[in-house]
């Protein structure tokens, strides 16, 4: 059973039994005192039964909240999640944080409002790592101990060179934009190698974190950003993960639906290279989506 399905049934009993039980009903004052009896012996049972099933359903996730009971058992399980992604073929094998963990903080599970698709963000721990040639930021649910959220950087090492890429015109006179624009050319760098695979495809990736997350299958869809302006027809599958449609100059992102997936909602993957470092981002929470 679900985090949704369990809140939806907890909230149909609230609003079946307890509505019922405060609702006025001028009829009912000529029923016979033996009929009110009984009725109202149905009513305190059923909310016994009501409380009673809710106080199990509060005392089952409470026990199960202890998956990830503080901030040392969560880094520790970031770490072990993120040993299994590299057992499983998601993240290359050189991945790895130096040292402790920078920043841990516990997220109080949320309803998300309709700008993230009304998903329900569920508690977990958010365990930053700030130091070495990877940093990144992983949430594990206390629930499961899974990963829902990563993002991991990766810096080049020093026999990498950036390439020459052309960017997004500027201003040649930010205070007279009559006088036009010139061309712009960023020197990025693109190490994806350091995270995934080189010849991870985006089936394969997919794939994985369905098996992952638990989810039945995937759809990769049409990407269509508001943000930025630029829609993409659904990409073949079989291209590699690298190779990914870029929004803009410097941002790829690869909008995927996972069947059983909270109330159909897209997850996005993003890849983003920058001048200084390379990023791998994906999971329930996206900047964009």
């Amino acid at each position: 059973m679900t985090r949704e399905q369990l809140s939806g049934i907890i909230t149909d009993l609230d609003n079946q039994y307890i509505v019922e039980a405060y609702t006025y009903d001028p009829a009912r004052r000529n029923r016979s005192p033996e009929r009110n009896g009984i009725m109202k012996t149905r009513r305190i049972i059923t909310l016994a039964l009501a409380a009673a099933l809710i106080l199990t359903m509060t005392v089952v996730a409470y026990a199960a909240y202890g998956a990830v009971s503080g901030p040392e058992a969560a880094e520790k399980v970031a770490l072990e999640q993120i040993e299994e992604w590299k057992a499983l073929g998601l993240l290359s094998q050189d991945v790895h944080f130096d040292g402790p963990a920078d920043y841990i903080q516990e997220v109080e599970a949320i309803q998300g409002s309709s700008y993230w698709y009304g998903r329900l963000f569920p508690h977990c721990y958010d365990v930053r790592f700030y130091s070495g040639k990877y940093d990144g930021q992983i949430e594990v649910d206390t629930l499961t101990g899974k990963i829902i959220h990563a993002s991991i950087n990766a810096y080049p090492d020093e026999t990498e060179r950036p390439v020459a890429t052309k960017t997004a015109d500027v201003p040649i006179d930010p205070d007279d934009l009559s006088k036009g624009y010139r061309p712009n050319t960023s020197y990025l760098y693109y190490n994806f190698d350091d995270i995934f695979p080189a010849d991870l495809t985006v089936d394969r990736f997919c794939s994985l974190l369905a098996e992952y997350w638990g989810f039945s299958g995937y759809r990769i869809a049409e990407t269509v950003d508001g943000f930025y302006g630029t829609d993409f027809e659904a990409i073949d599958g079989s291209t590699l993960l690298k190779d990914l449609p870029k929004c803009n100059p410097t941002n790829y992102y690869l909008t995927v639906f996972f069947e059983g997936d909270q109330v159909g909602a897209p997850m996005y993957i993003q890849l983003a290279n920058f001048p200084e470092f390379v990023s791998l981002v994906l999971g329930n929470q996206h900047s964009i989506g």
